[in-house]
């Protein structure tokens, strides 16, 4: 009797078990299966692909009902058909880039400035300088921060402006690997004479704004390319102060209009 009660018991775990099993693939075989896509922000997103060709932008449905097109430049990986209960199973678990444009995230730009343009009809100049400008993201589009550097300008006369300058950018979507911004700086240039052959000739700066428009460019690291042309409006004072026989001086206003072209490192 007691041999039977045992080989009864058996019958039933085993059976148990195979029904279990059966109950486990046909809840698999029910549960929905998706197209999963990375982006190389790290961003996952389910849904259906409705369009893919190598090298092209894809079509994709979210599981939303939103059509969207994924530019191919953002695209990491796809998966077809995967299972939304094992996603591991078919990818294997990376750390995802951190968003540059974080919210509370510091920034330094160095970059190379060559100013160009016209100032009146007889007569154009260029110049050239550098410029470092440093701050924080307020939120993933928004960044304000502070900025210096050296501007030659006027030509022989080897005179120099420094701006101090507070800075607003703005950039169009924080989520795509190149990214536009815009940028305005405004504040104060301080005249800086390198002129040292005569001191009857002293410099004065002046008021500055420039507005700009920029691209940076993400190379997968922490360093990113920038180039940017803007618009610069910079006031300055040459002062011509004679001792001879008696005191001349001389103050010539200048109101410099230039386009100008920025490249450097953002970081």
């Amino acid at each position: 009797m007691k041999y039977i009660y045992l080989f009864a018991l058996l019958v039933l775990t085993c059976s148990s078990v195979d029904g279990q099993h059966d109950a486990q693939m046909e809840g698999r075989k029910k549960s929905p299966t998706q197209d999963l896509l990375v982006l190389k922000t790290g961003k996952r997103m389910w849904g259906k692909i409705q369009y893919y060709e190598l090298g092209k932008d894809m079509l994709f449905r979210t599981q939303e009902g939103n059509l969207m097109r994924v530019p191919f430049e953002l695209l990491d990986k796809f998966v077809a058909g995967a299972n939304t209960t094992n996603v591991e199973h078919f990818l294997k678990p990376d750390k995802p880039e951190k968003p540059f444009l974080q919210a509370g995230n510091f920034y330094n730009n160095f970059a190379l400035f060559f100013p160009f343009g016209v100032e009146t009809t007889a007569n154009s100049r260029t110049g050239m300088g550098i410029e470092y400008s440093f701050g924080m993201q307020l939120t993933p589009r928004l960044g304000l921060g502070l900025g210096t550097g050296m501007n030659l300008m006027f030509g022989g006369i080897s005179d120099r402006l420094i701006p101090i300058v507070a800075e607003v950018r703005y950039y169009n979507n924080p989520d795509r690997r190149h990214r536009a911004y815009a940028l305005l700086d405004s504040g104060y240039s301080i005249g800086w004479s390198a002129d040292k052959q005569t001191e009857a000739y002293f410099f004065k700066g002046g008021w500055r704004i420039h507005p700009a428009l920029g691209v940076v460019w993400h190379n997968n690291k922490t360093t990113r390319l920038t180039t940017e042309l803007g618009y610069w409006h910079q006031r300055a004072t040459l002062v011509e102060d004679w001792w001879e026989t008696s005191r001349w001086r001389r103050e010539n206003d200048y109101k410099l209009n230039r386009w100008v072209l920025k490249m450097g490192l953002l970081f």
